[in-house]
Formats: C-alpha cells, sequence, structure tokens
C-alpha cells in the first residue's frame, strides 16, 4: 500500500501498531525508508521488500516535471 501522507516520522508510532514492516516518507525531497527490525522502525538505504529497487533511480525519477520523461527514464535504466 503506498499512502501519501504528511507527519512523517511522527506516525511511525502509528504504523508501528497497525505492524506496518516498511514505510517510506517523501521528506524535504527525499525518499526516506524505514524498515521494521522488531525493536523500533530503522532508516535502510535499500528497501526489504523490493530489494532490487534502485532507490536513487526511483526518488531522480519523482523529481523529474514531465512524468513521460521520468518513465522513459525508468524504463530505459531497466532494460539496461
Amino acid at each position: 500500500e503506498v499512502a501519501i501522507t504528511s507527519g512523517g516520522i511522527d506516525k511511525l508510532a502509528k504504523y508501528q501498531r497497525l505492524q506496518i514492516t516498511e514505510v517510506w516518507f517523501w521528506e524535504n525531497n527525499q525518499l526516506v525508508v524505514y524498515h521494521w527490525s522488531g525493536e523500533g522502525y530503522e532508516q535502510v538505504s535499500r528497501s526489504t521488500l523490493l530489494p532490487d529497487l534502485d532507490l536513487e533511480l526511483f526518488q531522480r525519477c519523482l523529481m523529474m516535471p514531465s512524468l513521460t520523461a521520468a518513465k522513459k527514464e525508468f524504463v530505459k535504466a531497466l532494460r539496461g
């Protein structure tokens, strides 16, 4: 599930109660990923649910003003 919301890290307690394994936030024009470690959420550099996803590429595409250009860039990178 993807949720567009405000509140960022302040909402982690809510996600913890719901036992959400991984949470992504868009904060200050950056994608920030948190993973539940059993003790609490830890910021991680790679998604554990989508380990092959290049988060830097994904973030770069999110920042593009054109959806068409973003799709082309993302697909081009996937094809290598």
